[in-house]
């Protein structure tokens, strides 16, 4: 794994080449579903710009791994609000809770608050 990590930085290639390497089908396959179940309940949550970031790291531990999201920001007592119905849904949701991941949203501002901000 180290040789691979290495060799990663040495040739600029993305952590994914590794992960094809080290993690079994049938799990990057339960990763990439539980990817896409979480943009359905972003997108339902907070709209339909809402979008997946890069992958996070590998499976380590008891997590399958990081799920990054850009998700639209006009204000903040607003995105608190989504973030945590969004949280409650993922915490329900029959295929989330099988594959435990970390969420990061990234909130993107918004043309009405990039418009207001200038």
């Amino acid at each position: 794994m180290i040789r691979e990590l290495e060799r990663a930085d040495r040739e600029g290639a993305h952590w994914i080449e590794v992960q094809e390497e080290t993690i079994p089908a049938r799990q990057r396959w339960s990763i990439q579903a539980a990817r896409w179940r979480t943009l359905e309940l972003a997108r339902h949550v907070f709209g339909p710009d809402a979008s997946l970031g890069p992958n996070g790291f590998p499976p380590r531990g008891a997590f399958q791994g990081l799920v990054r999201l850009e998700v639209p920001f006009e204000d903040l007592e607003v995105h608190r609000e989504l973030e945590a119905r969004f949280t409650a849904m993922a915490g329900r949701d029959e295929l989330l809770t099988q594959v435990p991941l970390v969420f990061v949203l990234d909130p993107v501002a918004t043309q009405v608050a990039q418009g207001s901000a200038s």
